[in-house]
C-alpha cells in the first residue's frame, strides 16, 4: 500500500498540543444564517432507519427497518430509498460509499452467517468479500481507489482488521492482543482502528486506535491517545486528521470524550465532566462531525459540527420547521462537498437517517 501524507504528521506529533473545544450552544437563529437543508430518508417500510455514510455527490447509505421488522442495506439515489437486499440471509447493514457509488457493508447469508459485502450500482449485484479463513466478516468503509477495510474471523474464531483490493482480503495484525477491526480509510490509503492489546488483549478491555501505514500499525496511544484500560474509537480519517472518542476505564466515568488529531500537530479534545462527546467523521477540510450531550442532565443529545476551532449544535444550523424532525441527535459523516449524514428523532418519537445538504460552505 502507498505511503501517505500523514505519515510526516504522525511523525511530528511530539509534543502533542492539549487544547480544549469551546462548546457553542447557539440560540435560535435567522433564516439567513442556516447553512443547510434537512431530507428525512424515512424508512423501508418500518418505523427507524439510520444513516452511516454520503459519498461527495450527497448519495447516502445505511440502514432501514421493513416492514416485516428486519434492518436492510439501503443507498438513497436519486430521492428514493433502496434496499439494497441480502446475501440470502434476512440481514444487511450498509456502511461504506465512495464517489464511484461502490457500496460496502455487513450482509447474512443462507447460513445466517455475517459477511462483508461489495455492491455497485453499475452491476447492481451484491458480492460476499469472503473472510480470513473462518465463518464471519463486516465491511465498514471504501475509499475512491475501491480498497475496502473491515475486519474477518480468523480459523481460531479471533477477529482482525483487513483491507481488501484486487480480490484479496489482507490480514493487518494487531497491536499485540486478539483483536482488532479496520474503522476508516482516505484515499491516501490510511487506514485507522482499533485493536486489542496487552495485558488484557480482549475486545473489550485495553483497546487502543491504530494507524496503519507503510506496512506497519501504529498505536495511537503513542502519540498521547488513550491509556491503561482505556477504550479508544477510531471513527474517520481524512487528509485533515483522524477523528475518534476515548472512554477510560470502561467501569467507570461518565462516558467517552472525542478527539481530533489535526495535521497542523494539535490535538483537539471533546469532552469533560458536564459534557460526552464523540467525533464521527471529518472531511479533507478538517470539518468534524459527531454529537455532545449534557452529562447528568434531561438535555437532548445533539449532532454536533466542528469548524474553525468551535463546536456548533447543528440543530441551530439547519430549519427544522418544516420537517418530521424534533431533534438531530448525532452526525455521522460529512463529505469534502459538505453533505452531512445521521440522525435525528421525529414527532413520533421514532429515529430517522437525515442528510443535510449545504446552502453555503460551513
Amino acid at each position: 500500500m502507498a505511503l501517505f501524507s500523514l505519515h510526516d504528521f504522525l511523525m511530528s506529533l511530539r509534543p502533542f498540543l492539549f487544547c480544549a473545544a469551546i462548546l457553542a450552544f447557539l440560540p435560535a437563529t435567522s433564516r439567513a444564517n442556516f447553512l443547510f437543508t434537512v431530507t428525512d430518508l424515512g424508512t423501508l417500510g418500518g418505523s427507524t432507519s439510520h444513516g452511516l455514510a454520503v459519498n461527495d455527490y450527497g448519495q447516502v447509505v445505511g440502514e432501514a427497518m421493513t416492514s416485516a421488522g428486519v434492518y436492510r442495506a439501503f443507498a438513497f439515489w436519486k430521492g428514493t430509498l433502496i434496499d439494497l437486499g441480502t446475501l440470502g440471509g434476512d440481514y444487511s447493514s450498509a456502511s461504506g460509499i465512495n464517489d464511484n457509488a461502490q457500496i460496502v457493508g455487513t450482509a447474512t447469508t443462507a447460513a445466517f452467517k455475517d459477511r462483508a459485502f461489495l455492491f455497485s450500482f453499475a452491476t447492481g449485484i451484491m458480492t460476499d468479500l469472503g473472510t480470513l479463513g473462518r465463518d464471519d466478516s463486516r465491511a465498514a468503509a471504501i475509499n475512491n481507489s475501491g480498497i475496502i477495510v473491515g475486519d474477518a474471523a480468523l480459523p481460531n474464531g479471533s477477529s482482525r482488521a483487513f483491507y481488501y483490493a484486487n480480490g484479496v482480503m489482507h490480514d493487518l495484525g494487531t497491536l499485540g492482543g486478539d483483536y482488532s477491526s479496520a474503522t476508516a480509510i482516505d484515499d491516501n490509503n490510511v487506514i485507522v482502528g482499533i485493536s486489542s492489546t496487552p495485558p488484557n488483549p480482549s475486545e473489550f478491555v485495553n483497546q487502543s486506535g491504530f494507524v496503519f501505514f507503510n506496512g506497519s500499525m501504529v498505536n495511537l496511544s503513542t502519540f498521547g491517545i488513550g491509556g491503561l484500560n482505556d477504550v479508544v474509537y477510531v471513527n474517520g480519517v481524512s487528509d485533515a486528521g483522524i477523528a475518534g472518542d476515548e472512554n477510560g476505564d470502561p467501569l467507570g466515568g461518565f462516558g467517552p470524550s472525542g478527539f481530533i488529531i489535526r495535521v497542523d500537530g494539535t490535538t483537539v479534545n471533546f469532552g469533560s465532566t458536564d459534557y460526552v462527546a464523540s467525533e464521527d467523521g471529518i472531511n479533507e477540510g478538517g470539518l468534524a462531525v459527531g454529537y455532545v450531550q449534557q452529562v447528568l442532565s434531561f438535555t437532548p443529545q445533539f449532532a454536533s459540527l466542528y469548524a474553525g476551532g468551535v463546536s456548533y449544535d447543528l440543530n441551530a444550523l439547519v430549519d427544522l420547521s418544516g420537517s418530521d424532525f424534533t431533534q438531530l441527535t448525532e452526525a455521522k459523516a460529512i463529505s469534502n462537498t459538505g453533505y452531512i449524514v445521521g440522525n435525528g428523532t421525529t414527532k413520533s418519537g421514532a429515529v430517522h437517517a437525515f442528510l443535510l445538504t449545504p446552502i453555503r460552505t460551513p
